[in-house]
């Protein structure tokens, strides 16, 4: 087990991951698994070859000798190859896997905080509470664990691939889900907001473990991180120079808030209730700052909740559908996830539209502040912001970006981003 979690965190532009890459290529005796957010990022192209996969890298795939991709990367460790695999394959790695990574003396270098801590969906808070409430399940006070405490007879139902239940069961039995704090009234439980936590297996197992991110400190992660008694230093094996604020800020010419949109939340509530009116003023906030541009489609980038575009299941809402920059002139859409990193796929924008205004979430933050660890809202907000925003040109050497921010709360916060107010003192 790694006596610390290592983080390497310095504003965008830093070259943070090249010179970790290099320092893996330096030190070829080690083993590595370098885990990244999109698969893109380990495939080469007809533009580029992939970072970690020319320093001789393997990624896993599926298919011929291996079912699984899973299955492939547990032979990688049994041959003792470093590999390079997404967030989401490694959050999946079985206990067999983890355990031959630590036999085997494995490195874990994650470019990007992946999610360790998640709302939890496949149940509803008041189906826990009903399974409180007969006694099947009891919550730790520790750290809001939820465990399995209905004797044999009552738990049988549960165990038939048939009950309602039986997913919701499984995932208890396996640990993976935690509660705020419950509410009582009386000898009845009332309310309370379900997570689901990866195994902190997945970073114990670990000789090293390095996080490459921008603006760790009360973080996400590192409020998880801390909440699992992980201890964390300043990764300090390479010396990287740190991209000049003013240099980058020079390079993003933010446009001045229309006061138009100054009424409109845009949070994750208010845009699922949003009027059409409303979602009428975003659409032209878009089309008309896009035109004003004088940019081609392909060239602009915008975002808002997924919900509201017109590649969403969800056909009930009305949808952002700016007439002229929905997609570019190759059928690529215009749209970009507001969680989107990791990537050069889209370096080529010219023009970002961000409309918005994000915060943890509430069943994440309502969690961990429960216990004693508590996000800040405005540092999540900010990177952010920063992370889609360094899809567009602005990740380029001397690249440069217009920025236009529909809601007033994240351009207050770019601004003070811009001037130095908000930053890691790690």
């Amino acid at each position: 087990m790694a006596e610390y979690v290592e983080i390497c965190s310095y504003l965008m532009g830093s070259s943070k991951t090249n010179s970790i890459i290099k320092w893996m290529s330096d030190n070829p005796d080690e083993r590595y698994i370098y885990v990244v957010p999109n698969l893109n990022e380990l495939q080469d192209s007809e533009d580029s070859t992939s970072r970690v996969l020319s320093i001789g890298f393997t990624t896993p795939e599926s298919g011929g000798e291996f079912k699984t991709k899973s299955e492939h990367l547990y032979n990688l460790c049994l041959r003792g190859e470093s590999i390079a695999c997404t967030h989401v394959l490694y959050k999946m790695l079985s206990d067999s896997t983890l355990k031959l990574i630590k036999d085997r003396g494995y490195i874990l270098v994650i470019d990007e905080e992946v999610a360790l801590i998640d709302t939890y969906t496949s149940a509803s808070p008041a189906d826990l509470v009903s399974l409180l409430n007969s006694g099947l399940v009891d919550i730790s006070d520790e750290d809001g664990m939820v465990s399995w405490i209905g004797s044999a007879e009552s738990t049988e139902p549960y165990e038939e691939t048939s009950h309602k239940f039986h997913r919701f069961y499984k995932h208890i039995k396996n640990e993976n889900i935690y509660t705020t704090r419950q509410i009582k009234t009386g000898d009845k439980y009332k309310s309370l907001f379900m997570v689901s936590q990866i195994t902190k297996e997945v970073i114990d197992c670990a000789k090293r473990v390095v996080v490459i991110t921008y603006l760790y400190q009360n973080s996400v992660l590192d409020c998880f991180l801390r909440l699992k008694g992980f201890k964390t230093k300043r990764f300090s094996d390479v010396s990287i120079k740190e991209a000049s604020l003013s240099d980058v800020v020079s390079r993003i010419n933010l446009l001045p808030y229309d006061d138009k949109l100054s009424k409109l939340k845009m949070s994750s509530s208010w845009w699922n209730s949003a009027s059409s009116k409303d979602i009428k003023l975003v659409e032209n906030f878009i089309r008309r700052t896009s035109r004003r541009s004088g940019l081609e489609s392909g060239d602009i980038m915008w975002t808002v909740p997924s919900s509201r575009t017109k590649w969403s299941l969800n056909k009930k809402k009305m949808k952002v559908s700016p007439q002229s920059f929905v997609e570019g002139s190759d059928g690529e859409p215009c749209w970009i996830a507001c969680t989107m990193k990791a990537t050069n796929r889209y370096s080529h924008k010219k023009l970002a539209i961000h409309c918005f205004n994000r915060y943890p979430h509430v069943a994440v933050y309502s969690y961990l502040n429960d216990y004693g660890y508590q996000v800040d809202q405005d540092k999540y907000a900010v990177a952010e912001l920063l992370q889609w925003l360094f899809r567009s040109n602005i990740r380029m050497p001397n690249g440069e970006v217009t920025l236009a921010i529909g809601s007033k709360r994240m351009y207050n916060l770019y601004l003070m981003w811009a001037n130095g107010e908000i930053k890691d003192d790690l």
